[in-house]
């Protein structure tokens, strides 16, 4: 099968990458991966430029069996830089290669626990999400740096997870499936950036809910799954992979009112 993964090149990307042994895969990246095994292709992108994107797009096979959306950064100089890497790149890569996808094919998005609450929060995305592609939506988010520079970050995943759901029946009409997995902490070399965003106490006190902080092998498994594994009725869905926090949180046995985040307002 001919996988394409973004964000290969380290973390999580680069875990799923090592797991699809036996598959052709094309890593999407601006960072050079420490190696290429046999059956890996490398396509330097840079998804914060559209025109980049697209030449990465034409150096890639007529057919393709999965797309992993798996780069995504915390912090850049601007906010609608981390739209357009965490956002936009994602969603002009699945718009565009749609219709490349094998029949059954699959894509699958990283969010992350911080995009869980995209629903309470849906008229305020609804705008950039009816945007109509990457320059629209870049240029929408150059307009409302006031709305995104507090925390750009968790308003570009609430964005992953809220396209990924309406982009299921685009999918489903498309023969193929699009899920996203959220993770919570995971030990990659990105991590201190997502530490100094929500602070170390708070970063400190989520793991201490479940004992550790994921590896990038322990997200890399449920995209994996979704790729290539035997689940072909799986649409639109949204799979917290946060060794239970989410799940904590929402039923009440983890009191997030006690967070460091939440005692200090």
């Amino acid at each position: 099968m001919n996988i394409v993964v973004t964000g290969g090149a380290s973390g999580v990307g680069e875990a799923l990458v090592k797991r699809l042994t036996g598959q052709q895969v094309w890593i999407l990246d601006v960072q050079d991966p420490a190696r290429l095994e046999a059956g890996v292709e490398f396509v330097r992108t840079d998804l914060t430029d559209r025109r980049s994107i697209d030449q990465a797009i034409s150096q890639l096979p007529a057919q393709i069996h999965g797309l992993a959306n798996v780069a995504g950064i915390a912090r850049a100089s601007e906010p609608e830089m981390v739209l357009a890497v965490n956002f936009l790149a994602l969603r002009h890569l699945s718009e565009s290669l749609m219709p490349r996808l094998a029949d059954g094919g699959s894509i699958a998005n990283v969010s992350s626990v911080a995009g869980r609450e995209w629903l309470a929060k849906y008229e305020r995305l609804l705008p950039l999400l009816q945007t109509e592609d990457f320059a629209a939506g870049f240029t929408w988010c150059q307009e409302h740096r006031d709305l995104l520079s507090r925390d750009p970050y968790t308003f570009s995943k609430r964005m992953a997870t809220a396209y990924t759901l309406r982009s299921a029946q685009q999918a489903m009409q498309a023969g193929v499936r699009v899920n996203c997995v959220s993770p919570g902490p995971i030990e990659t070399p990105l991590y201190p950036q997502f530490e100094a965003l929500m602070g170390k106490q708070q970063s400190e006190w989520m793991q201490a809910q479940t004992g550790r902080a994921a590896s990038p092998n322990d997200i890399a498994e449920v995209l994996d799954l979704l790729l290539t594994g035997e689940c072909g009725w799986l649409n639109g869905v949204d799979i917290p992979v946060d060794g239970g926090y989410t799940a904590g949180v929402e039923s009440g046995w983890i009191d997030f009112a006690a967070s460091p985040i939440m005692q200090g307002r």
